[in-house]
């Protein structure tokens, strides 16, 4: 992704290259919900590693739903590395 895309470009991209989403559709409101509900399942196994002050269910919930309050910052520009 460029620099500066949103978590909604990210989830776009990653639906039109599955072949989800066509070319100039916009992401649908239940194809989002399922990806929500995907990122949150994740996250929850994610709070098994870290401490109860940082985890990785926190970093995900951050990345994901966009709370930078929650990520520790650990990444270059305090961004994640998601991939």
């Amino acid at each position: 992704m460029a620099p500066g895309a949103t978590i909604e470009d990210e989830l776009v991209a990653m639906a039109r290259q599955t072949g989800e989403l066509g070319a100039d559709e916009p992401m649908r409101p239940t194809l989002r919900d399922f990806a929500d509900h995907v990122a949150g399942r994740c996250a929850r196994i994610g709070d098994l590693y870290g401490d109860w002050d940082h985890n990785a269910g926190d970093h995900i919930r951050a990345v994901m739903h966009q709370v930078p309050d929650l990520a520790r910052g650990d990444a270059p520009g305090g961004d994640s590395v998601c991939e």
